[in-house]
């Protein structure tokens, strides 16, 4: 069992299927912060490698699964099966 990263959503489609708004462009842009009470826009994502970081309250991560774990409170291995992003490995004796 392992994670197929090419399953993956690519970073921008699966931030705006969470509902981020995302501004601004170029290589980082700016989004309302999920993980805190914000009013202006305190996330910086970059839409390619899907890394994100918050100026204001310090989440933070490398990539979509980074996020989906963080914002719903989920492990490594539920996340990947949440993204489709889980392979099972039977091995054939």
């Amino acid at each position: 069992m392992s994670l197929d990263k090419d399953k993956l959503p690519p970073a921008l489609t699966y931030y705006e299927s969470q509902d981020l708004k995302l501004i601004g462009s170029g290589a980082w842009r700016n989004a309302i912060c999920p993980f805190h009470e914000d009013t202006k826009p305190s996330l910086r994502i970059h839409p390619f490698s899907g890394a994100f970081a918050c100026m204001a309250c310090g989440a933070k991560g490398g990539d979509v699964l980074a996020f989906h774990q963080l914002k719903y409170s989920m492990r490594f291995i539920d996340a990947c099966k949440a993204l489709g992003a889980w392979k099972e490995q039977y091995a054939n004796h």
